[in-house]
């Protein structure tokens, strides 16, 4: 009898486990259920990139793997994501439609009207940050995800904020090429777009503090009148030497070097030794670095000039 109940109880135990086992599977099945929700941040999402990618600027092109690279270069630089496909969306209608690939985004955003537009997708749901993969599990998590994108940390989300990165140009304005496309505007070719890029010209000035004149703008700043406004200006003051190049005291900063003291920094001062003779038109016979007229030894030779012999009588 004791060897009964002993089984019997054992028994018992088995049972409580498998039935605990089973409640938990069923538990986890249920969080993980795929269901597909309205979402307002898939409704902003796909608008953005009908607007954007749809509306400006691939009017006329059908190239379907331009096509699919500007949906990633704008989710990447309005939302910072990309999805990892495939996805499922849905219209407003109710109707689910999977997406694929890009291309397939593209086709579906391009479609859309005021009628029938995406407002909901399935969760959840996988994307690619700059931190790397993340699941979204509900809309509270995707608009999140959306909110945070802020490239100059202003509180404003880059979808949202005419100056993504917060240099006193509309994003709109720094469309150089005029074609619709500010992400394929890169002035310094440094990878990151004129919109994003605190530098645009990567002259070691950022492009808020070529605003000269203080008025907040930099687009009206020419200080050598060459049509080119300096935040895309190599070479500000036109002298001949590269305004990156003017950082005489090698500092990693053009803005504090004032060799004659004027005033004006070198960068903005087409005579920066103020010795009579543009910086571009001096002269520097033996390269260290100072002007011919203002050292007693051009051709470093060891003579002083003065000392010189001119075999040639070329006076050289």
């Amino acid at each position: 009898m004791k060897l009964f109940n002993q089984k019997l109880g054992n028994l018992f135990i088995a049972m409580a486990i498998i039935t605990f086992t089973f409640t938990s599977c069923k538990q986890d099945t249920v969080e993980t259920t795929e269901q597909n929700e309205q979402s307002e941040s898939a409704k902003i999402v796909t608008a953005r990139l009908q607007e954007k990618v749809v509306g400006l600027f691939n009017k006329s092109t059908n190239n379907a793997a331009d096509n699919a690279s500007n949906i990633d270069q704008r989710l990447e630089f309005d939302f910072c994501l990309k999805f990892v496909y495939p996805i499922t969306l849905s219209y407003n209608n109710g109707v689910e439609v999977t997406v694929n690939n890009s291309t397939e985004l593209y086709a579906i955003v391009s479609q859309m009207t005021a009628a029938q537009y995406i407002d909901g997708i399935t969760f959840p749901f996988d994307i690619v940050t700059t931190s790397g993969n993340q699941t979204i599990y509900t809309e509270s998590d995707f608009q999140t995800a959306i909110t945070s994108c802020d490239a100059d940390q202003d509180g404003t989300p880059n979808y949202e904020d005419q100056d993504d990165d917060n240099d006193g140009i509309n994003d709109t304005d720094e469309d150089t090429d005029g074609n619709g496309n500010e992400l394929d505007d890169d002035t310094d070719g440094d990878g990151i777009p004129n919109h994003q890029d605190t530098d645009d010209d990567g002259d070691g000035v950022d492009t808020a503090d070529e605003d000269v004149d203080h008025d907040g703008n930099p687009e009206n700043d020419d200080t050598d009148g060459d049509g080119i406004p300096n935040y895309q200006d190599t070479d500000d003051d036109g002298d001949g030497v590269d305004t990156a190049d003017e950082d005489n005291d090698h500092n990693g900063s053009v803005s504090d070097d004032d060799s004659d003291n004027d005033g004006t920094p070198d960068y903005l001062d087409t005579d920066s030794d103020n010795d009579g003779t543009d910086d571009g038109d001096d002269n520097d016979a033996d390269g260290d670095g100072t002007d011919d007229d203002q050292e007693g030894d051009d051709d470093n030779g060891g003579d002083d000039d003065d000392d010189d012999n001119d075999d040639d009588g070329d006076n050289g």
